[in-house]
């Protein structure tokens, strides 16, 4: 049994068709063919047509969702805006609405989320919830491509280590639920399709949900990031942030809870404004020992094609001590 969370609003997801595509014929076109004949009755050859035969083809509804996590999603408990990726395509022939749900999968988990919103991808690939818009309403895409979202949920408190949380996410034609389908098998047909059409439920819009799992961790990772001296280099000891000015960063990573986070790796891609002082020849402090920024094998590296610092922490035990990493860059 699914317990739906109730939507603080309609969320709908349009598509609209430019062409015909892999679902086949655009919804509205006429199809129009004649058949002819010859024959031959002593006098020479004779030739006859049938009439024109017209058949509209109908509006196909189907859509697919594919969950974009490959494993268990790791949260705390408790954790606000916990997220999940799902890939959502409009295999129809036809512009259509989708009404777009999240459930709590009983039975077979151990705890609910709360439902928050759904975010579209801004195209990165990686949440911002600064950056990536909420779905509040209708979003037009091309039938055949592809929208990526983030379902977004808080994690009760008090959830123990391993702890599991069985999350779908479905579909549903809104041209069909505005006809108060809520459940419609495939082959059932409702007025309302495109172009004076019928809209006809497809085989893909009866199966339009998938499932993503989060999963509660004990362990958790932070990392914080702050200016640690800035020198503008302009013959005293000014700290003005002008070109030229050398700027020191320290970055603090945490490891908190229980067990080991395995594999810590600390990625800082510098934009354009900034460079690593002395680049490749530049030292990166890891814990107090200092490493070039060359890629020669130890902890540190700096990649002067993608203006990268990497950092190889390895396995971090839950409440070792903080993580330090310290380098200085150059304002362009």
């Amino acid at each position: 049994m699914k317990q739906l969370v109730t939507l603080a609003s309609m969320l709908l997801l349009a598509f609209t068709a430019t062409q015909s595509h892999a679902a086949g014929t655009q919804a509205g076109v006429v199809i129009q063919n004649q058949a002819t004949l010859t024959y031959n009755a002593g006098a020479g050859i004779v030739s006859a047509s049938s009439q024109t035969v017209d058949i509209t083809v109908q509006e196909l509804i189907n859509v697919t969702i594919v969950s974009q996590d490959a494993a268990q999603v790791s949260v705390s408990s408790p954790q606000t805006d916990a997220y999940l990726k799902f890939q959502i395509t409009n295999t129809g022939n036809g512009n259509e609405a989708f009404v777009l749900s999240q459930s709590n999968l009983s039975g077979s988990d151990d705890f609910d989320v709360t439902y928050k919103n759904i975010y579209i991808d801004d195209g990165d690939g990686t949440f911002e919830p600064g950056t990536d818009d909420i779905l509040y309403d209708e979003r037009d895409i091309v039938p055949d491509d592809s929208l990526v979202i983030w379902a977004v949920s808080d994690i009760p408190s008090s959830q123990a280590d391993g702890n599991k949380s069985e999350i779908q996410l479905s579909a549903l034609s809104k041209t069909f639920s505005d006809a108060g389908k809520a459940n419609p098998s495939a082959g059932e047909v409702v007025a309302g399709g495109d172009s004076g059409t019928s809209a006809v439920y497809g085989t893909a819009a009866a199966n339009a949900d998938d499932n993503a799992i989060f999963i509660i961790s004990a362990i958790t990772v932070t990392i914080d990031k702050v200016i640690a001296a800035v020198r503008d280099n302009l013959g005293g000891s000014g700290t003005q942030s002008v070109p030229g000015a050398d700027v020191d960063y320290a970055l603090t990573v945490t490891v908190i809870g229980s067990g080991v986070a395995n594999a810590v790796t600390v990625s800082d891609p510098l934009p354009t404004e900034l460079s690593l002082k002395d680049g490749i020849a530049g030292i990166i402090t890891v814990n107090a020992v200092a490493m070039t920024a060359a890629n020669d094998g130890d902890d540190a590296s700096f990649d002067a094609n993608t203006n990268t610092i990497t950092v190889e922490l390895g396995n971090v035990t839950a409440g070792a001590a903080a993580s330090t990493i310290l380098f200085t860059t150059v304002i362009q």
